[in-house]
């Protein structure tokens, strides 16, 4: 392997993947705008949205200004093949179900320490009556499903990220180091939305800053899920998958927590992030032992 010119290659990307992503972010942030706190999506954060495929823009600039090459499956390739042979269609259930488990068991874990935040009434409250609360307990399928369909977005994230970024650090690092910094370089990419409301909004304690620390410990813990089935599978599609269907956050349990009768620390965005995430956290941790062995080892 040659590192010096690995190198040049990594950083030739995070420049393109941080240049023409963060061109978006600050476009829109200069422009006067927040992100929305009642969940509706805008028109512009739609087109901020389109951010999300700078990454894997970003990948094929890279190979094409390198002279890397463009190969679809294989050693240093883009790795979009789909293989289901010695069980590698294990990790595309897995990426199905696993965001549904750990979303349900942090849902779980809010209402074991804030149990007055149970409402059996708040579906009503958030427009759902009662002869549609089918609608609530399929929610995790129809989530599951459309993720599994519709990960546009996230195709764009995994192409670059895991598909591209990743396994070069793996080269020049090994696994243990390549994932947490990996994920620190992931989180530092969201800050801008980070900064202006996304995922935590703005009314917590240290915003900024606790914000952007708190993005980059949750794209470690979520980044190691994601290369772990990366590496299992041989492909970017399980996790691009995996991906979706996470920012889709499937889970019945939401539907019965209502946030405003959480109080305390357990209130704050950043705390209750972190709570909800906690069982992610846990998993991903077991994840990241086997995935440290199995890249010390030489297997993919």
């Amino acid at each position: 392997m040659d590192k010096k010119l690995e190198t040049k290659r990594l950083l030739v990307y995070l420049a393109f993947a941080f240049g023409i992503t963060w061109i978006i972010f600050f476009a829109y942030i200069l422009s006067g705008n927040i992100w929305a706190e009642n969940g509706e999506i805008s028109g512009m954060e739609q087109f901020v949205s389109l951010g999300m495929l700078c990454p894997a823009l970003a990948a094929l600039l890279t190979r094409y200004v390198t002279k890397e090459g463009f190969a679809v499956t294989g050693k240093d390739s883009m790795l979009l093949g789909i293989s289901f042979k010695d069980k590698k269609w294990i990790y595309f259930v897995i990426a199905m179900l696993l965001p549904w488990i750990y979303f349900e068991l942090g849902n779980g874990l809010t209402l074991l320490l804030s149990p007055g935040a149970f409402d059996a009434d708040y579906p009503a409250l958030l427009g759902i009556a009662d002869n549609e609360r089918a609608i609530v307990y399929l929610q995790p399928i129809t989530m599951i499903i459309s993720g599994s369909l519709a990960s546009f977005c996230a195709f764009g994230e995994e192409a670059g990220w895991r598909g591209y970024m990743m396994p070069k650090m793996v080269k020049l690092w090994g696994g243990k180091k390549a994932v947490l910094i990996g994920g620190i370089i992931w989180g530092i990419w969201h800050w801008p939305l980070t900064y202006i409301g996304h995922n935590f909004g703005r009314n917590y304690w240290g915003y900024p800053f606790t914000g952007f620390a708190a993005m980059c410990v949750m794209c470690i813990f979520v980044g190691i899920i994601l290369t772990f089935v990366t590496y299992r599978s041989g492909s970017i599609w399980p996790a691009t998958i995996l991906h979706a269907i996470n920012n889709s956050s499937p889970s019945i349990l939401q539907y019965y927590i209502n946030s405003e009768k959480i109080t305390g620390w357990k209130a704050d965005g950043v705390g209750s992030y972190l709570i909800y995430l906690l069982p992610m956290i846990i998993i991903s941790v077991c994840m990241y032992a086997r995935l440290c062995k199995e890249l010390a080892e030489g297997k993919e």
